[in-house]
């Protein structure tokens, strides 16, 4: 029956990666928060990680199928600062009934600080302020001995001065952790959905930030490293900001056969996909993380300060019944993101 049912989750992952790419390649979309890392284990890993088996309860807002039986009554604090005075966080719980069944919850928020406003005279007029927020309700199940799946349900909601906007996302994700080999395949299909109210009247639709990811993790049996590789963006091949080719009529050159100097390569596009990720395990209750993500290096590069943009840092410890982590990640030569969490559980303050 297990086998069975393996081999079905295979075949459902198999025809949801088939989706066609061109159909996907539109932007980035509304809600784009929504990809943003927001405790400091996804930070310290590159920002992107669907697969990491590991006993923090954040992980299920990267994949919704990332659950242990040692998160039952998990709690989380994380707290982000962000570019440019940007600050926000994440809030996460979750819930173990039984050895099948997990349910979870994380509330995230971004601030992004007071603005001057100004008329369309350019007079000063009364300041305003800017926010995101989402809600992030998950339920997981074993389908066997090693095969997890998860289903999240995200209300979002963003405003900027008067105006906001409210829709709902979903994510869909699969887990296969065999514990022995310490070996972890994660894949999930992440905020597609719909929005309920826009900005203003007559807005152009857009879609949501919709993303499907796969990602591999393997720990060493005899050493201490556990090394992740996650292909971001399954759905869309084309990562880069350059404008599309202006299309050819009687009244303009035929440039076919030409070469576009703003084309990215293959490889290049390719690494822009990968995000890898390195965990040093020295003991139970100590660990490093650090990752490297090459389209934040592409993208955030400057020719006259170069950096280490795309690098990514972390380290986590256990005092008394808390675990801190804390991570940093380099975005642009000015500056990076600093990034903190600590968890615990509230089983371990109860008496015995």
């Amino acid at each position: 029956m297990i086998f069975k049912k393996r081999n079905i989750l295979l075949l459902v992952i198999a025809m949801l990666s088939m989706v066609p790419v061109r159909a996907a390649e539109t932007g980035e979309g509304v809600y784009s928060y929504l990809n943003m890392p927001y405790n400091a284990k996804l930070a310290g890993l590159g920002g992107v990680n669907v697969s990491v088996h590991s006993d923090d309860v954040n992980q299920i807002y990267s994949n919704p199928s990332l659950f242990s039986p040692s998160l039952r009554n998990a709690i989380s604090l994380s707290y982000v600062n962000y570019i440019a005075d940007a600050n926000g966080g994440m809030a996460s719980y979750a819930y173990t009934p039984d050895s099948l069944n997990y349910f979870g919850f994380n509330f995230i928020f971004m601030g992004y600080g007071q603005f001057d406003g100004y008329d369309r005279y350019g007079m000063e007029t009364n300041s305003f302020s800017a926010g995101d927020f989402a809600w992030n309700l998950v339920y997981a199940r074993y389908l066997g001995a090693n095969i997890k799946v998860g289903l999240s349900l995200k209300p979002v909601y963003s405003h900027i001065d008067t105006y906001s906007s409210f829709g709902m996302a979903f994510d869909v994700g699969a887990n296969y952790y065999h514990p022995e080999w310490d070996f972890s395949v994660g894949y999930v299909i992440k905020n597609f959905g719909f929005r309920f109210t826009d900005y203003y009247d007559e807005q152009e639709r857009e879609r949501l930030p919709w993303n499907m990811q796969l990602g591999v993790s393997k720990g060493l049996v005899h050493a201490p490293f556990r090394f992740s590789v996650t292909y971001n963006h399954m759905n869309k091949w084309k990562l880069d900001y350059t404008h599309a080719k202006p299309k050819t009529s009687v009244l303009t050159v035929d440039t076919e056969g030409e070469k576009d100097p703003n084309d990215i390569r293959f490889a290049d596009m390719l690494f822009r996909h990968l995000v890898f990720g390195m965990e040093v395990i020295i003991k139970k209750n100590f660990h490093i993380d650090m990752a490297y993500n090459h389209r934040r290096n592409r993208e955030y590069t400057l020719s006259e300060a170069r950096g280490v943009n795309g690098f990514s840092f972390g380290a986590g410890f256990k005092v008394y019944k808390f675990n801190l982590d804390a991570a940093y990640a380099q975005y642009a030569p000015s500056g990076g993101v600093f990034t903190l969490s600590l968890s615990s559980s509230i089983d371990s303050f109860k008496k015995e």
